[in-house]
């Protein structure tokens, strides 16, 4: 039986480092030396099982301390009694010169039907990926509280071939790590090692580092950490506060609906969505992963446009109650992000887009609000576009990409809420005006005035009048 472990002393309180993880084997522990309360974690793995031991050495400060535990079973805790059990174990200290809880998360053997609720796990007989247990270390002194987060909080570097331990995701076992560079950002793809995926995993380092340098929303993180993990359900998840994610192996990249472009597009979403925007987290991700993957040459202007279009949509984004699925953001929403950076591209000449908007968004301090996307897209184009906005997004008024037959001239085609692929290239704006109209009067007047006087012209027409493509709306 296969067994790696890692040793890693954080100092309660102690703020994390910005490398990408913590590996094990003959890498020895990573340490924090203060005069505060120590927390030391060894983590070893047993078959299909990870085992978490926590060592506490209260200081002779500390009053009273407690450690709670979520997303994994306590296996043993002397110098602690459990207080209480809400979703999560809570342990308090008994005044013991030193404590000790052991935890373990269990991984469902590959291709097994059963195994643990929350997120996705898998063992194999070499290696097991879990997520990182929720463990909070809480230090009184003097009335005071202070937390810390030994398992989650970085330390270390990923040196050894045994393990990767991040922030809330952990493989166990052997990996092959390949590490890429733009701009000053480093790009982790971390693969079992021997483990079949549907993509080289270079291919996929080089496509999320050049989305890193691509896409220009802010929260560009020093770090980005994905594992490619085969056996768990298809698609991915992501935590953009720990810029972690993973992917089902057999993802593609030559996919529109690429899960490797959709959840590192998370990881730059540092945002805090009211419930009227909670549409946008989804759309923006979906909108992003087909465009990104367009620019990069990984599909085609028709696989796009048939990504982004789809049967008209009664929902409205901003009440999810209205919603027959959660795949709502990810249709709708992600169609009226492409019409609206479009929208914004012509209002402003090309000189600005949706990724201004994103950018305003993750800047915002609070909870962002459907009138704080409003205004920030208002601030964005220049103009208001208020009405646009109340009827697509916080009304339930469809948009399709579906153009009208006959649409040969630029009124039809601003007559229309359709997602233009003309509309998609680096240079958006003039190659929308040449694909689409060949305009020949811009050597007389700015490309940009001609749009803005269009798009006046479109307000003015009735925008609810479109085509639509025959299907039920979502």
């Amino acid at each position: 039986m296969l067994t790696a472990s890692i040793s890693v002393v954080k100092a309660a309180g102690a703020t994390s480092g910005a490398d990408g993880g913590v590996v094990g084997g003959t890498a020895g522990p990573a340490s924090v030396e203060t005069g505060e309360s120590s927390a030391a974690v060894t983590v070893t793995r047993t078959g299909d099982t990870l085992r978490y031991e926590l060592r506490v050495s209260p200081d002779a400060a500390v009053d009273r301390l407690w450690v709670v535990v979520g997303d994994a079973t306590v296996v043993e805790s002397p110098g602690f009694e459990r207080v209480a059990n809400d979703g999560r174990t809570r342990l308090a200290w008994t005044g013991a010169e030193r404590g000790r809880v052991v935890l373990s998360v269990r991984a469902p053997r590959q291709g097994a039907a059963d195994g643990p609720t929350g997120r996705e796990s898998v063992a194999t007989e070499s290696w097991t990926f879990a997520s990182v247990p929720f463990v909070e270390l809480q230090r009184a002194t003097d009335g005071e509280v202070e937390r810390s987060w030994p398992l989650t909080e970085r330390a270390g570097t990923l040196a050894d071939a045994r393990g990767v331990y991040g922030d809330r995701y952990a493989l166990a076992g052997p990996t092959e790590v390949v590490t890429r560079s733009n701009a000053g950002r480093q790009v982790r793809v971390v693969v079992p090692a021997g483990a079949a995926t549907a993509e080289d995993s270079e291919a996929i380092a080089d496509t999320l580092a050049d989305a890193t340098g691509r896409l220009d929303v802010g929260d560009r993180d020093e770090s980005v950490l994905a594992y490619a993990v085969p056996g768990v359900r298809r698609g991915g998840e992501s935590i953009p506060a720990r810029d972690e994610f993973w992917v089902e192996a057999g993802s593609r990249l030559d996919d529109p609906e690429n899960v490797w472009l959709h959840e590192y597009v998370h990881t730059r979403q540092s945002y805090r969505p009211a419930e009227d925007m909670r549409w946008f987290r989804e759309a923006s991700a979906e909108y992003y992963a087909a465009r990104l993957s367009y620019e990069q040459g990984s599909i085609t202007k028709q696989a796009l446009q048939q990504h982004i279009d789809g049967a008209p949509s009664r929902a409205t984004l901003t009440d999810p109650g209205t919603w027959r699925s959660d795949a709502v953001p990810h249709h709708k929403g992600a169609r009226v992000l492409a019409v609206l950076d479009a929208k914004i591209r012509a209002e402003t000449g090309g000189h600005r887009s949706l990724e201004d908007v994103f950018r305003r968004v993750n800047r915002h301090d609070g909870p962002v609000t459907y009138a704080d996307f409003a205004q920030a897209v208002n601030e964005v184009a220049g103009t208001s576009m208020n009405g646009w906005l109340d009827r697509h997004v916080a009304g339930d008024a469809p948009v399709t990409g579906q153009y009208p037959s006959d649409a040969g001239t630029v009124e039809a085609v601003l007559g229309t809420d359709a997602v233009s692929l003309t509309a998609l290239p680096s240079s958006p704006a003039v190659t929308f005006l040449l694909v689409s109209v060949g305009l020949s009067v811009a050597t007389a007047v700015p490309l940009y005035r001609v749009l803005r006087r269009l798009e006046r012209r479109r307000r003015n027409h009735d925008e609810d009048r479109l085509t639509w493509q025959s299907g039920r709306p979502q």
